[in-house]
């Protein structure tokens, strides 16, 4: 996506150091969808289904390393109020470990991570099959160990948990988190620490890592306790493939495990995917499993424009349902 400097912000103090711009890039998609639930019940129609415009600024300082920031700021068409997105501020040191302070909706550790290989064009299951992703409010070290490897922790608290600035009395919006006592009031404002690690060389990519959440109700099948995930990509030339394999434990014993495998063929300007998923749950000894699937083409027309159509089935323990789409997308 084609990147374009604004206007140069700031000028490094008289100790010295580059002028600091800051740089625009954005998204605007338009598209129709089509969904049928289990009660044979569909909703369709087209209209403006994306627009997004980010901001980011870097700048190296003497003794620091490279400080960088972003803000993104989205609208879902004329006439609609416009809303934060994911930002970040980053100090990356000459060493290479960098900290990062963010607000974001995490990714879809699956459908969108390694495990996705590269098939995440707009859509994906997170909201169907898989649960929703929630904002985070998060600080991160990420240290390279050695070629290709890197080790980073993570501390996170859910934007719910926000004491200031809030509108309402369960804490939504955005501002300082609670506090040590945080929130518990549900799963989304557990607060938690991550510890994962890193390898990419060649064509191989893969990422493990290990989850402690706080505040659990001890009598609540709801709280998580610990999340383990692992998941890789390989680049084969002719297709991408990927799986990864995610294990969340409550605090009551029962058990969630969400599984998926990618499949990326590009051929030229057109590129093909599917993801396979699959969630099961054990509690009281007793397993239930539910999967889905989807099919993705993105034809890209230019670096800045391309067109993308998905079908997808899944099945839950509330609703069985099916769903198309096709959408044009234009970046700048």
């Amino acid at each position: 996506m084609m990147k374009k400097t604004l206007v140069a912000l700031a000028a490094v103090a008289a100790t010295g150091g580059a002028m600091a711009q800051a740089v625009m890039t954005g998204a605007i998609g338009f598209g129709y969808a089509s969904t049928t639930t289990s009660g044979d019940v569909t909703a369709s129609g087209m209209g403006f289904d994306d627009g997004s415009i980010n901001f980011a600024i870097s700048e190296d300082i003497e003794g620091v390393g490279k400080l960088s920031a972003k803000l993104g700021m989205g609208t879902t068409g004329n006439g609609s109020t416009l809303f934060a997105n994911d930002s970040a501020i980053s100090v990356k040191g000459a060493s290479g470990a960098s900290m990062t302070m963010s607000t974001t909706q995490g990714a879809s550790y699956l459908t969108q991570g390694l495990a996705s290989a590269d098939t995440a064009y707009q859509w994906n299951l997170s909201g169907k099959l898989f649960s929703s992703r929630p904002v985070n409010d998060s600080i991160s070290i990420k240290v390279p160990v050695a070629e290709g490897t890197s080790i980073s922790l993570s501390h996170t608290e859910g934007n719910s948990n926000s004491a200031v600035g809030t509108t309402t009395a369960t804490g939504t919006g955005y501002g300082v988190g609670a506090g040590a006592s945080g929130a518990d009031a549900t799963a989304e404002q557990q607060r938690y620490n991550t510890l994962s690690v890193d390898y990419a060389a060649g064509s191989l990519a893969v990422n493990a890592g290990y989850r402690s959440f706080d505040n659990v109700a001890t009598d609540s099948n709801s709280h998580a306790s610990t999340r383990t995930r692992a998941s890789f990509s390989y680049d084969l030339g002719a297709a991408k493939i990927g799986a990864g394999l995610e294990q969340q434990t409550y605090a009551f014993g029962n058990t969630r495990t969400d599984s998926l495998v990618g499949l990326n063929v590009p051929m030229g300007a057109l590129n093909l995917g599917a993801q396979f998923a699959n969630r099961s749950t054990t509690k009281s000894s007793v397993t239930t499993s539910y999967s889905g699937y989807l099919l993705v083409a993105n034809y890209s027309l230019s670096k800045q424009t391309y067109l993308v159509a998905n079908y997808y089935s899944y099945q839950t323990s509330a609703n069985n349902a099916t769903g198309y789409g096709m959408f044009l997308y234009k970046g700048f």
